[in-house]
């Protein structure tokens, strides 16, 4: 029989889109992915992992008892694939797959639009309790585009999809707990099958071996202690025979063996230290790291000649690394073989990415739904999603670059609270943590400089497009008022109710000092005295407080919030400003949870 070789290039296609149904809690989901890197960002529950899960299962991995939702009237799971061929240059290209694809499928691949031709075919996955135990059993079946209700739907009588079908597709779930350490010592990991085959050429391999022993020999000869575990096993044998003369071989003499024991050091200036000695974060990504080596090395070798695209599923890549790291680990994820989808909960991380990398899930009652960041839909709705309009690209772009700093923090974020001052960023997370408990788990707050800057703007257009509630506390002096209601006037239709404004007793007699400030003199004057000498015990205390408090805002704003908690437990005590704030965000936060709940 005539070997086959790999062929040096992956398969050129990839997993566009899918639609998972009734899957771990999961009763509706759709998504569509990038060619090289999607990221799934969301708060913790809103179902990046079970996504990840769902891929893998669609892509090959075993299916489990626990991928069928429990207590749910459907008895089965489906995970519907589209795979197409790679992103296009220019609108007029035709998306085709190579002839070698085409022959695999053995079928004629179906057109979803005609001119420029777009080639596309998928597969549902079903997975259903098992006839023979209390476990599960999946099955694929390749679907059928009805062109006039532009969905895939499954045809009366499918065709199974092979195995070596959707083995144009190799996927590889990578989890948190990664340690390249334990991966080396693990009978069956992906780095111990690559190193089953040392690729040393025969020509060499006996001479290595023999060296191997001649220095097995001179260790033993040398070592009185290994010496005297020979004597004392060779006794033994002296006395029952049946046990087999002893060897001891300090070395492994075969090359494969020695791969067993191959140690990975790492030098950071004060000499070479094992890796099993590093951090977690180290051998974490150096797991990672060994993906593209797995890749190239393994699929394909023994198979057709055209090799699987490679789908790599990450959970959360920044586990145990440093913020500085997770700003690079973008470049190192881009770099892996194949399609990359990887689940994040690091603000760092969705910061150095690209926008249309990110997918933001949010969890409902019962369906996950997806926020794109990717570019906007057109009236052209054929058009591959790379080619819409650069107008959404440049937006997302500036957006970006307006809310550097609170991205990540957006992306995760329940609602907003838009300040306009240093002291506001510190002062206010604290205080509504207190007031609205657990209800205030993932509130952001954002200081813009003011609220007439390009960030103030950018930020609520990215809350909006985000679609999570937002919230102006602005001072209420002239300027304050004009730049608020601007804001709203541009974006909610002239809606004050997104404003909470900051009053105080004669606030606009104090000049061009911060109104929170006087708002929290006119509160409790002793109070802001107290928090002014914790942060800076020899200020004048005879200067006056308003100005104790302008000159410290960069840092005092959280003990002015925690001498507030701790001196006035009562929230219906405090300035009542405050208390209108926390009354409309819990009011936003209710409505937005019942939105998604319904």
């Amino acid at each position: 029989m005539e070997e086959t070789t790999a062929s040096d290039q992956f398969a050129q296609l990839y997993v566009e889109s899918c639609h998972i149904r009734n899957f771990r809690g999961i009763a509706d989901c759709s998504l569509e992915l990038e060619s090289n890197l999607t990221l799934l960002v969301g708060r913790n529950n809103a179902g990046k992992s079970r996504v990840l899960r769902a891929l893998g299962v669609a892509l090959g991995l075993p299916a489990d008892i626990d991928d069928l939702t429990i207590g749910s009237e459907e008895e089965k799971a489906t995970i519907d694939l589209v795979i197409a061929p790679p992103p296009p240059a220019s609108i007029n290209e035709d998306e085709k797959f190579s002839e070698s694809i085409s022959g695999r499928l053995g079928f004629q691949i179906p057109l979803i639009q005609e001119s420029p031709a777009r080639e596309r075919f998928a597969w549902r996955t079903t997975i259903r309790h098992s006839k023979e135990g209390s476990g599960a059993r999946y099955e694929a079946h390749f679907l059928q585009f009805d062109s006039e209700e532009q969905q895939w739907v499954l045809p009366d009588k499918a065709s199974i999809a092979t195995h070596d079908q959707r083995s144009l597709v190799a996927v590889e779930l990578i989890e948190t707990r990664r340690d390249l350490v334990e991966e080396f010592s693990k009978r069956g990991s992906a780095i111990r099958r690559v190193l089953n085959d040392l690729e040393v050429n025969d020509d060499i391999r006996t001479e290595l071996q023999d060296e191997l022993a001649i220095l097995s020999e001179k260790i033993l000869d040398e070592s009185n202690a290994l010496t005297a575990v020979k004597e004392s096993l060779s006794e033994l044998d002296t006395h029952v025979g049946s046990i087999g003369r002893p060897a001891i071989n300090p070395l492994p003499l075969r090359l494969e063996e020695l791969a067993r024991s191959i140690n990975i050091d790492f030098d950071t200036g004060s000499g070479a230290l094992p890796m099993r000695l590093h951090g977690a974060g180290v051998r974490n990504l150096a797991s990672l790291q060994i993906q593209g080596v797995n890749y190239n090395r393994r699929l394909g070798r023994d198979g057709p000649s055209t090799r699987p695209h490679p789908v790599t599923l990450v959970e959360e890549p920044e586990a145990h690394l440093h913020p500085q790291a997770v700003l690079e680990l973008s470049d190192l994820l881009m770099k892996l073989p194949g399609q990359v989808i990887a689940s994040t909960h690091s603000s760092h991380l969705v910061t150095s990415v690209e926008p249309r990398c990110i997918r933001l899930l949010r969890q409902g009652v019962e369906n996950v739904t997806v926020i794109d960041l990717g570019p906007a839909p057109s009236d052209n709705e054929s058009r591959h999603r790379a080619l819409r309009p650069s107008t959404h690209v440049a937006e997302m772009e500036k957006l970006k670059r307006l809310v550097e700093r609170p991205f990540g923090e957006l992306l995760f974020a329940s609602a907003v609270v838009i300040g306009d001052g240093a002291t506001e960023r510190a002062f206010l997370p604290p205080v509504i943590r207190y007031a609205l408990g657990h209800r205030a788990h993932g509130v952001c707050v954002i200081d813009p400089g003011n609220l007439g800057s390009d960030l103030a703007h950018a930020a609520v257009k990215f809350a909006m497009l985000i679609q999570i509630p937002w919230l102006l506390f602005s001072d209420s002096d002239t300027q304050g008022r004009g730049d608020a209601e601007r804001l709203v006037n541009n974006y909610a239709d002239g809606d004050k109710s997104h404003i909470v404004w900051i009053e105080g007793d004669n606030l606009n007699n104090k000049g061009t000092h911060g109104a929170i400030e006087h708002m929290m003199i006119c509160f409790d004057e002793d109070l802001c005295r107290r928090a002014c000498m914790m942060v800076r015990p020899s200020q004048d205390t005879n200067n006056d407080t308003q100005v104790l408090l302008q000159s410290l805002k960069g840092s005092v704003g959280s003990i002015l919030a925690r001498h507030l908690i701790e001196t006035h437990r009562d929230v219906e005590t405090w300035p009542s400003s405050l208390q209108a704030l926390i009354s409309r965000l819990e009011s936003l936060l209710e409505s937005h949870n019942d939105d998604l709940a319904t």
